[in-house]
């Protein structure tokens, strides 16, 4: 599984310190703590992070905006801003970099945590539409009956007939077991695709079950794993025949 390299941009070494711990049981590696702005573009000389954290009021000649602007026009790396600054003055100026995300200080270690789990997704998704397409053969086989997803340090086996139901959440997606919910950053639509097991179904724009989970049907909702599912009308039919309903 390939690490993901974070610097940590923050003039706090106490809230550096303890950023860096809890990528580190992430599973990342710090490859750098940096206290000035000045201090990046030295270092990404000779390293290259694939995420940035910064923290917006650093206290050298740039702050940490400055600073993402000018690593922006030499490198294409991504940035989550940690800062206590919440003036709209500050936002806009942030926002025009086109960070990946916001972390407000103090900051909660579960915001963190999937705030980072998140991107670090995209960086793995990307990484993998990039590789060259295999010769056909034992080479390419793709296992068709699993998923693999993200859970802290380790990528977890999920076995598509344990799925219980996906729910979109904008870009995002959330995979539902019996045991645990897996947030992704991939669309809905996307891993509908991803996954071609056909007991797997489309109900709502929202949604897609695993029709041998279905516990209950009352009216256009059904109950999978105790919760409770709305089939959209455009789908109603193609589900009543899917699920031999008498």
């Amino acid at each position: 599984m390939q690490t993901i390299k974070v610097l940590i941009v923050e003039d706090e070494i106490i809230v550096a310190r303890d950023v860096a711990g809890h990528l580190e049981e992430m599973g990342c590696d710090v490859c750098g703590i940096l206290m000035e702005g000045e201090e990046v573009l030295p270092f990404l000389e000779q390293e290259t992070p694939d995420l940035i954290l910064m923290d917006i009021s650093l206290a050298g000649k740039w702050d940490g905006i400055t600073t993402v602007q000018q690593l922006k026009a030499r490198h294409d790396i991504p940035v989550i801003y940690m800062t206590a600054n919440t003036d709209e003055g500050s936002f806009a100026r942030a926002k025009a970099t086109q960070p990946f995300a916001f972390i407000e200080k103090p900051f909660r270690k579960r915001h963190l945590r999937r705030t980072v789990e998140l991107l670090i997704e995209q960086i793995l998704a990307t990484t993998a539409s990039n590789r060259p397409e295999e010769d056909e053969g034992l080479d390419s086989f793709v296992l068709q009956d699993r998923i693999f997803v993200r859970d802290r340090k380790k990528m977890v086996c999920v076995l598509c007939k344990d799925l219980l139901f996906i729910e979109a959440n904008r870009a995002y997606s959330t995979v539902h077991t019996a045991e645990q919910a897996y947030v992704l950053s991939v669309p809905l639509n996307t891993l509908e695709q991803k996954i071609p097991a056909p007991y797997l179904m489309r109900v709502h724009r929202s949604f897609v079950v695993n029709l041998t989970q279905v516990q209950e049907v009352e009216d256009n909702l059904i109950s999978v794993g105790g919760n409770h599912i709305p089939v959209s009308r455009s789908y109603w039919e193609e589900f009543r025949r899917r699920l031999n309903i008498l």
